[in-house]
């Protein structure tokens, strides 16, 4: 991620930005992996049988990973907006994530949809047809009945609207102190009690405030730095919360109250966690995690259809289940990597040759 240093002057990379991005999207391989083993009796697109420590995973991950996601792209919108002004900035949203998200609704969901078709519903018919199906079916937009789904694309579109609000919240918002802080209260209470309110299935109001969290104050070193002082105390209770929430859910079964509860710390307790971890030792560079940083977006919409359809392949050959998650991650992170820096080289080339 490009910081800027000011007018004419030139501009430095916020490295742990970058570096906590990659990471954290790297790990959807493994969580869209472990969802076809969940307890809680969501189909998915393919579905095993439910195995508590694949489950486990899944529920380790979900209290932070989309807040910080927000959060991050919160940060860097703080310095796109100061290079770029409201107008470019917003045309590259569109140019970035809404080009993706309707390709992505032409290749990647409907892949989804089909093999949870073929699944769920011993769908018989071939890819092709499917998309009579997949175009003509309109339910609960999760795709796990074959029809119509955004699938993990819902995260481009949500950002593509987020950043839209929070360019005119940043644009009526008074850029003085007290207000500010003011407004940083609001938005950590607001995104803290609305975790569990969720229009179109997304806590999106919490998004919202981890996004002006991200572009208000952790896009700051001087917040940051203040954070440091207290970060050994934030990833304890993040871990000792996280885990607890994961066990209460899997093994122990809640109580419901216990499980918000914890639930929210992790939320609240992992952001500033994560950011530290990231500020203190996760600040280098180098070739390998500039490409991985390069490709984090990339990786984010293939990654998805690569684990289905690995899962779905493999459970072709009648092999174990579990040996299935186990080749399924290996093949998953290689074949998307591949995939990725595939497109990349064809869309530089592309480029290059449209200029000459």
């Amino acid at each position: 991620m490009i910081m800027g240093t000011g007018k004419g002057t030139k501009t430095e990379r916020i490295h742990y930005i970058d570096n906590l991005r990659w990471i954290t999207i790297s790990l959807l391989v493994l969580y869209h992996a472990c969802m076809s083993y969940n307890t809680w009796g969501e189909q998915n697109y393919i579905f095993f049988k439910a195995v508590k420590p694949l489950a486990f995973i899944v529920v380790l991950i979900s209290p932070w990973f989309m807040p910080l996601m927000f959060l991050l792209a919160g940060v860097s919108a703080s310095y796109s907006l100061s290079r770029r002004g409201y107008g470019k900035f917003i045309g590259e949203r569109f140019k970035r994530l809404g080009i993706p998200l309707l390709i992505g609704l032409v290749i990647n969901t409907p892949i989804l949809s089909y093999v949870a078709d073929l699944t769920h519903n011993h769908y018989r018919g071939n890819f092709i047809q499917h998309y009579g199906i997949f175009y003509s079916r309109f339910t609960d937009l999760s795709g796990y009945d074959g029809g119509f789904a955004l699938g993990h694309l819902w995260f481009l579109l949500a950002l593509i609207l987020i950043s839209l609000i929070a360019c005119l919240i940043i644009r009526l918002l008074p850029h003085n102190k007290i207000v500010l802080l003011i407004a940083g209260i609001v938005f950590a209470v607001a995104g803290a009690a609305a975790f569990d309110y969720k229009p179109l299935g997304k806590p999106l109001i919490t998004y919202l405030c981890a996004f002006l969290l991200g572009y208000y104050f952790f896009s700051k070193k001087e917040f940051v730095n203040r954070l440091l002082a207290f970060k050994w105390g934030f990833v304890a209770v993040f871990v000792v919360t996280t885990v607890t929430n994961a066990f209460l859910f899997i093994y122990a079964g809640g109580p419901k109250i216990l499980n918000d509860i914890f639930n929210h710390l992790s939320l609240i307790s992992g952001l500033p966690a994560l950011m530290c971890i990231g500020h203190d030792h996760l600040d280098f560079t180098g070739n390998t995690p500039e490409k991985l940083s390069k490709l984090s977006y990339l990786f984010y919409i293939v990654h998805f259809p690569v684990v289905v359809l690995s899962q779905y392949f493999l459970n072709l050959t009648g092999m174990d289940v579990l040996l299935n998650f186990f080749l399924t991650i290996v093949i998953a992170y290689l074949l998307t990597y591949f995939i990725c820096v595939f497109i990349e080289n064809v869309m530089r080339l592309s480029a290059a040759e449209i200029r000459s």
